[in-house]
C-alpha cells in the first residue's frame, strides 16, 4: 500500500432546468463507467431519446455530471497505473460529493453507470451520508462475467487504436481494439440505434491499467447505507449478469439482480429493481431508453 496525493484538474457540467428546478437544493450526481466520459449521459445523437439529462431537466432536476481523471477534458496523468486507480477516483468523487453539500445541495442523488456505480456503492459504504439515494444503472453483486466482458473488448493502447485522439498518451491508457469489441461489450443486437453505436464508438474513451487493477478493492463487503437504492440494470447485461439477469442461480431463491440487496444494501430503507428488456451494459444507448428514464424518473418522484 502506498499513499498518493495530489491536485488535479476534473471537467463538470451543472445542468439546470430552464423551465425551473422542481426540486429546489437536490442535484443528481451523474458518475459514468469504463469506456465514456461525462457525455454519456448528455448523448449526442438524438439527445431527445438517448441523453439522461435533458431527461432529468424535463423531470425538474438539476444534474452535475464530470469526466472522471482521465477521461473527455479533465487531467489526464501520464502514470496510468499508480496515479489513476480505483482508489484515486473514489477520493475524487468523495471530495465531489462534499463540494456540493458546501455550496447549499442538501440531497444528492448519486446516479452511476457500470464502474460509476461501483464508485458510488463504494463511497456510500465509506461515508454513508455522502449521497441521500442510489440509481445504479449497469450494476449487480455478480461480477463473476467480467472476465469475458474484458476479453471480449480486446484492449489496446489507446495511441494506437485511435492516434488522433490518444497519440499523446502512454501505454497505460487502453480502450476497445475494434468497434466490434465495444459492441459486444455494451450493445445487445439488435435493440440499439446503428448510429448510436457509431457514436458510441466515436466517443469511446480510453481508461488505464491502473483503474483495470484496483476496481476489485471497491467492492467485496455489503455497505451501511440506509437511503432508496434503485437497481437499473438491462435483462441481457453481459459483466454483471452474464446477460441472463433473470436467472435464478444454482442453489438461490432470488434472481442475481435481487441478489444485490442481501449482499450489498441490507440495510437500504427503499430497494427496488427494475430491469429494461432487450437492453444491455450501455442502458442510456438501447432503443429502451425513454422508457427507463421515465422508470427512474418516477422512483425519484417517490422517494
Amino acid at each position: 500500500m502506498n499513499t498518493t496525493s495530489g491536485t488535479f484538474g476534473i471537467s463538470g457540467v451543472l445542468c439546470t432546468p430552464t423551465a425551473g428546478d422542481k426540486h429546489n437544493g437536490s442535484v443528481q450526481l451523474l458518475v459514468h463507467g469504463i469506456g465514456f466520459d461525462a457525455s454519456y449521459w448528455d448523448f449526442a445523437y438524438q439527445p431527445e431519446t438517448y441523453s439522461y439529462v435533458q431527461a432529468a431537466a424535463s423531470a425538474g432536476w438539476t444534474t452535475f455530471r464530470y469526466d472522471r481523471l482521465g477521461t473527455g477534458m479533465s487531467e489526464h496523468p501520464s502514470d496510468g497505473f499508480r496515479m489513476v486507480q480505483a482508489p484515486t477516483d473514489l477520493a475524487i468523487l468523495e471530495e465531489i460529493t462534499s463540494m456540493l453539500r458546501s455550496s447549499g445541495v442538501h440531497k444528492i442523488v448519486g446516479v452511476g453507470h457500470s464502474y460509476g456505480s461501483e464508485q458510488l456503492a463504494a463511497l456510500s459504504g465509506k461515508n454513508t451520508s455522502a449521497v441521500d439515494a442510489l440509481v445504479l444503472t449497469g450494476f449487480s453483486a455478480n461480477s463473476s462475467s467480467t472476465g469475458v466482458f474484458l476479453a471480449g473488448g480486446l484492449y489496446t493502447r489507446a495511441a494506437d487504436v485511435m492516434p488522433s485522439s490518444f497519440g499523446s498518451l502512454p501505454g497505460s491508457y487502453v480502450m476497445t481494439g475494434l468497434p466490434q469489441g465495444n459492441q459486444f461489450q455494451f450493445f445487445y443486437y439488435p435493440y440499439f440505434d446503428n448510429a448510436a453505436f457509431a457514436q458510441a464508438r466515436a466517443s469511446e474513451q480510453p481508461a488505464t491499467l491502473g483503474v483495470f487493477s484496483t476496481m476489485g478493492v471497491l467492492g467485496g463487503s455489503a455497505s451501511n447505507f440506509t437511503g432508496p437504492v434503485h437497481i437499473v440494470t438491462g435483462d441481457r447485461d453481459l459483466p454483471f449478469c452474464g446477460a441472463q439477469c433473470d436467472i435464478v442461480p444454482v442453489g438461490m431463491n432470488k434472481t442475481i439482480l435481487e441478489l444485490t440487496q442481501d449482499m450489498v444494501f441490507p440495510m437500504s430503507s427503499n430497494f427496488s429493481i427494475y430491469s429494461p428488456a432487450n437492453t444491455g451494459h450501455g442502458v442510456n444507448l438501447h432503443y429502451s431508453a425513454p422508457e427507463t428514464y421515465k422508470e427512474i424518473m418516477t422512483f425519484l418522484e417517490s422517494m
